[in-house]
């Protein structure tokens, strides 16, 4: 496993659902008006990375908002987007597409529980983020074994992503909402780099983590966030 190989982990752009407060899981949503606007921002700032260092490869999870998101992003890269359902976002089961009011309303005794934010919790008999954690690291690692000492780009959900950066720095998944995974934020680890120090050694390190500055300026023109 070659330390090097860097993973650029980005969050789908807005989508019609971020845009009206519904909980989406695995809802098959498609972008915003805005989402489609942040989606070429990205592709933009990408492009000028791509052509100082090319990313190998392109992959995105195959619901509609990330697949959407990776359709600009390949065509400014020239890259073919490589779906993987591994990348889906955590499955909430029959919360998809509602609302917190409209779940609170027709599932009393399943929001009740979620306020405690358990991450062992299967909301709408889906999946918890503990079973997220499970899918999408192994997911994550064999693409970044396929692409040794190489950049490369993965489109995804905020949901897996936060679990997946919580198990990287070792933190308790009950404490994930500490993380924000902001639409198009770019964030870059190595999965596979020792971490200095500490009498057991330890691999995974964070380069950077939930970087928007590509549409701070778009959100800021359009006050639509």
């Amino acid at each position: 496993m070659n330390p090097k190989t860097e993973l650029w982990l980005i969050r789908h752009a807005e989508s019609t659902g971020n845009r009206d407060n519904v909980l989406q899981g695995q809802a098959d949503l498609p972008l915003s008006p805005l989402g489609h606007r942040q989606a070429r921002a990205l592709a933009d700032r990408l492009l000028k990375a791509h052509r100082r260092t090319p990313f190998a490869a392109l992959y995105a999870s195959d619901l509609m908002r990330t697949r959407e998101t990776a359709d600009s992003i390949g065509l400014a890269l020239n890259l073919r987007v490589v779906c993987d359902r591994r990348l889906r976002e955590i499955d909430i089961g029959r919360w998809s597409g509602l609302t917190p009011a409209q779940i609170a309303e027709a599932h009393p005794t399943e929001w009740a529980q979620w306020q405690g934010r358990d991450p062992t919790l299967r909301r709408g008999g889906g999946e918890s983020y503990a079973d997220s954690h499970v899918r999408i690291r192994p997911a994550m690692n064999e693409i970044a074994q396929r692409h040794a000492a190489m950049r490369v780009l993965i489109i995804t959900h905020g949901g897996v992503l936060s679990a997946y950066l919580a198990g990287l720095l070792g933190m308790s998944l009950g404490r994930l909402w500490h993380l924000t995974i902001g639409n198009t934020s770019i964030t870059r680890v190595r999965p596979f780099e020792t971490v200095v120090g500490g009498a057991e050694p330890q691999v995974g390190r964070i380069l950077a983590m939930n970087d928007c500055a590509h549409v701070e300026d778009l959100v800021f023109k359009t006050g639509e966030i």
